[in-house]
């Protein structure tokens, strides 16, 4: 690309004398990319940087555009940066270490798809991945058969933050985030999950994300879960934001078993039937407003709780449950 006569007198006029003193980084757009031009140099795209987008992008497809990175490390880290726009995922979209992913913003960019299958591995619109980081976008399965994820981190925990995920048409079960095996944190996120069946707005197996500033939210079907942890999983939730609500079975804020532990902190936990639901392991709860029955005895304690009531407010024991 050629730097017109104009355009240098432009510049040179604008900043004087300046110029003689301090080395200048101009940024000028060519008909296919932004690139930065070094005055005296010639134009060069910046480095490891991708670019996802309808028109003018290195690409038109995320998924394409992270596949294409294959030397990437803690030395020569990526980052995918995609345009606004929905687009449509038509294969899971397997993150890899050492590239961060972001958006245009959550109600700006949007990745999208019916990625459904009996096997969790395969059906999810992305898949996290270590040392990675997703950000500023919305990601949605509208799934279609046995199991629709939004975003799968199985063994993988990358950094989550001003994310909005959202999972429906699961036959039998619809995640929001399923974490297995990992511990991603999580920030500035919302995750809501509906369908026919078992519907979990954050699932936790053998997993300890750290969750701040999180909404997860299940309705419909058969059974819905805010959040559940299940096999040894310790999560530490800080205003947090857990609902299950419209199933027919069963409706939990936050379902923990099987010596999970579970740590909640000023946070507000919502179920239909069940604020808390706790068979097996603990919940540890301070500063905390529970609305719904509390499940699960001494295995439950609380710390200056309350039930939410607008008309009858009441004070929770140690317990969790109401005082008389």
């Amino acid at each position: 690309m050629e730097i017109s006569t104009q355009f240098v007198k432009m510049i040179s006029g604008f900043f004087g004398m300046f110029l003689l003193l301090t080395p200048i980084t101009v940024l000028a757009q060519t008909k296919t990319r932004v690139v930065v031009i070094p005055l005296g140099d010639e134009a060069k795209p910046l480095k490891n940087i991708i670019t996802v987008a309808k028109a003018n992008g290195n690409f038109t497809d995320p998924r394409a555009a992270v596949n294409s990175i294959t030397d990437a490390s803690a030395t020569n880290p990526y980052l995918v940066v995609i345009g606004p726009g929905v687009y449509t995922i038509t294969h899971t979209v397997q993150m890899k270490p050492y590239v961060d992913i972001t958006g245009s913003g959550e109600n700006v960019t949007k990745l999208t798809g019916a990625i459904s299958t009996p096997n969790s591995a395969s059906s999810a619109v992305v898949a996290g991945a270590n040392f990675s980081a997703l950000s500023s976008l919305t990601v949605e399965n509208t799934g279609g058969s046995t199991i629709s994820i939004a975003l799968y981190n199985d063994s993988a925990s990358p950094v989550l933050s001003n994310v909005t995920v959202m999972a429906s048409g699961g036959t039998a079960w619809s995640y929001g985030i399923r974490n297995d095996s990992s511990s991603p944190t999580m920030t500035n996120v919302t995750a809501t999950a509906s369908g026919v069946s078992y519907n979990y707005g954050v699932y936790n197996r053998s997993s300890s994300p750290k969750m701040t500033d999180v909404i997860a939210t299940a309705s419909g079907g058969q059974g819905t879960y805010g959040v559940l942890n299940d096999i040894s999983s310790s999560p530490i939730m800080t205003n947090v934001t857990a609902t299950g609500s419209g199933g027919t079975i069963i409706d939990v804020g936050v379902y923990t078993e099987n010596s999970s532990s579970a740590v909640i902190r000023r946070s507000t936990i919502d179920g239909d039937d069940y604020a808390l639901y706790t068979p097996s392991g603990t919940t540890v709860v301070s500063q905390s407003t529970l609305r719904g029955d509390v499940s699960g005895g001494t295995r439950n304690k609380c710390v200056a709780c309350d039930n939410g009531s607008e008309t009858a407010f009441g004070t929770l024991d140690s317990s969790c449950q109401p005082i008389p």
